[in-house]
């Protein structure tokens, strides 16, 4: 039995390991989860101060969801030797002056962190190390999710009237109820 043909430049990539720039994007990923997180938790916060619990309820669920992801990438980093840095985080916007401008800056940091985790999985390619690229699958799959859940959101809320807004933020509190419960 003759071994497989491996192309001898990929060998070399293969046994390179991961590039600083891989490394460093990973670390940096665990922070930005966690600052996603908060982002979150700040946008519940804002939401419940105005009685809209459905939307402070779900935006809550993604605080947790966003953590999970950082542990999960720390934990993959950990397994793997690779070094993590935690970086500080800054505190999250709060500020808003309406719900329409929350979900703005919620769609735009989902985006941010599609970019990200694009990033990574390039450098990933780039110095051979496919396991990274094969763990950050299911990552890119719920970033298109996140996109199109928070962005058909934003398109509900963009002029809605105030009843329609009411009922959007039922409708995401039942939804955030159900997910408690799977």
């Amino acid at each position: 039995m003759s071994p497989a043909f491996v192309p001898q430049q990929q060998v070399a990539t293969q046994q390179a390991g991961p590039s600083d720039e891989l490394l460093n994007l990973i670390s940096q990923q665990v922070s930005v989860e966690l600052m996603a997180s908060q982002a979150y938790m700040s946008a519940s916060i804002w939401f419940r101060s105005r009685d809209m619990d459905g939307m402070a309820a779900w935006m809550l669920d993604e605080s947790d969801e966003e953590r999970g992801h950082g542990k999960e990438i720390l934990e993959f980093a950990m397994k793997s030797h690779f070094p993590v840095q935690l970086e500080p985080l800054a505190a999250p916007r709060s500020d808003w002056n309406s719900p329409e401008e929350v979900w703005e800056t919620i769609l735009a940091l989902e985006q941010n962190n599609t970019q990200n985790l694009l990033a990574i999985a390039a450098a990933a390619d780039r110095c051979g190390q496919f396991g990274v690229k094969a763990f950050l699958d299911p990552f890119h799959v719920e970033q298109i999710e996140a996109e199109d859940k928070v962005g058909g959101i934003l398109a509900k809320v963009r002029g809605a009237s105030e009843n329609l807004l009411w009922e959007l933020d039922n409708q995401l509190g039942i939804e955030a109820e159900e997910e408690e419960h799977h």
